[in-house]
């Protein structure tokens, strides 16, 4: 391994990529137009859902699904139940919707929301629980499913990270009302910025289109039927994740590979434990999480080595706008998880020649 700076992730694009977005650039069509509509039914296919709607980024995706619910609903004051242990996007979203965001603990190994402390928060209130499959796994949806049904409450599901990874035949983000996806940089695929939003149904379906576009379900209106915003997608971007989305079984392949290698090279390392994923169901990691003792001094000496990983969010909780909603006692598996999750280099950039040499320095600190 030589001295050349490790990233903890990157994007790669290839020629196709490139002649991809070159036609879209010489056709002169760069707005939403024909490749997004392609996008979406390429979408509609892989996932197989009845809807995709692409839209600006995944807050974006999560805010248009809340609001959707709440109209559906018909309600103005109401909660939704949001994980502890998540990007702080599925929380702002609650409240640009016009929503209280209620937060809940998560599971110490897996990160996923506690089905023991969901059904603690749930109060007259709840309209929605946001469950994000974060990083690619998957909660016990059949007893979400089940809690759901009970109390009249919408499933969002926030699968940002979670794009190609399935729970058996069913891909993430496909059970319920509505998925949210990202299209982020560090995303499986990416067109830098992006989401897109699925659905079987066809009430959220027209009420998320008009959000997401002045109000109009189809931009061939010229009356608004109602109000909305502007958080539509662009061809350019369109034609980057129509390349990249040919590439996704074979980048699903990769990250499954990254992770093994991981864990073959670092099984002797005690101070490191690898965050629970079941790759045999369907589960892909998106990222490299593993729970570790001296966090910061590690990714001190790994920096000196021009190697940098990344710890991971903070509890939602910590930050000051919903600091208010309790404290590390209240949620401990995911201040435990904020603290001791590190997140180690992995994509599409790294050989796995690369990965055995991070290993190296990683079994180096720890000696």
């Amino acid at each position: 391994m030589n001295n050349q700076r490790i990233n903890w992730n990157e994007p790669r694009f290839d020629q196709e990529d490139i002649d991809s977005v070159t036609e879209v650039l010489r056709n002169n069509y760069v707005n939403e137009g024909p490749k997004t509509k392609l996008l979406e039914e390429e979408l509609q296919k892989y996932l197989g859902v009845k809807h995709v709607t692409m839209t600006a980024n995944c807050t974006a995706s999560l805010f248009m699904a809340i609001k959707a619910d709440s109209i559906i609903k018909n309600i103005q004051d109401f909660e939704v139940i949001v994980p502890d242990m998540t990007m702080i996007a599925s929380a702002t979203a609650v409240g640009w919707a016009g929503g209280k965001v209620i937060l809940a603990d998560v599971d110490k190994e897996t990160g996923l929301i506690s089905i023991k402390d969901l059904k603690n928060k749930i109060t007259n209130k709840t309209t929605a629980i946001i469950v994000v499959d974060i990083l690619g796994r998957s909660p016990d949806y059949n007893e979400i499913k089940k809690i759901a049904s009970e109390k009249n409450i919408s499933i969002i599901e926030d699968a940002a990270g979670a794009l190609g990874s399935k729970e058996g035949d069913k891909f993430l983000g496909t059970f319920g009302e509505v998925g949210c996806y990202s299209l982020q940089s560090n995303k499986i695929i990416t067109c830098g910025q992006g989401g897109f939003v699925s659905t079987d149904d066809d009430k959220y379906h027209e009420i998320m289109r008009r959000i997401r576009d002045f109000g109009r379900f189809s931009n061939k209106e010229s009356i608004h039927e109602k109000e909305g915003y502007n958080l539509k997608f662009s061809d350019l971007a369109a034609a980057l994740v129509l390349s990249q989305l040919k590439k996704i079984d074979s980048r699903k392949k990769l990250l499954v590979e990254q992770r093994n290698i991981y864990e073959r090279e670092l099984s002797s390392v005690k101070q490191i434990h690898f965050a629970k994923i079941d790759i045999s169901k369907g589960e892909i990691p998106l990222w490299i999480d593993v729970h570790i003792e001296n966090r910061q001094a590690l990714v001190d000496y790994l920096k000196t080595n021009n190697i940098f990983a990344r710890d991971c969010w903070p509890a939602v909780h910590r930050n000051p706008p919903y600091s208010h909603l309790g404290s590390d006692k209240d949620f401990p598996n995911a201040s435990y998880i904020a603290d001791n999750c590190l997140w180690l280099p992995n994509g599409p950039h790294l050989s796995e020649k690369d990965i055995i040499g991070i290993c190296e320095r990683i079994k180096e600190f720890y000696k």
